[in-house]
């Protein structure tokens, strides 16, 4: 499962609502609510953050399903060239 479907279901389960959590975890629900729809790909001590916040693990929060890897996404491809690879 991504990211963003882990920290929306550790929140159901709490039955909390974003506000309750992003308040948890120092950031705006705006931003929470980008997470959980896999909007945005957060920065580790984010993540770090809200796994803190829902009390679990990283790897709780990390776990995906793996599959073969596809191309690179055009985000991957316009950090490349921009880190000069």
């Amino acid at each position: 499962m991504s990211l963003g479907i882990e920290v929306k279901k550790g929140r159901i389960d709490r039955r909390w609502q974003q506000e309750d959590l992003a308040q948890a975890a120092g950031i705006s629900r705006k931003y929470l609510s980008q997470i959980e729809n896999d909007r945005v790909d957060p920065r580790f001590s984010i993540v770090q953050r809200l796994a803190r916040a829902l009390g679990v693990s990283l790897d709780t929060l990390g776990r995906e399903e793996k599959s073969p890897p596809g191309p690179p996404t055009k985000r991957q491809r316009t950090r490349r060239t921009a880190l000069g690879g």
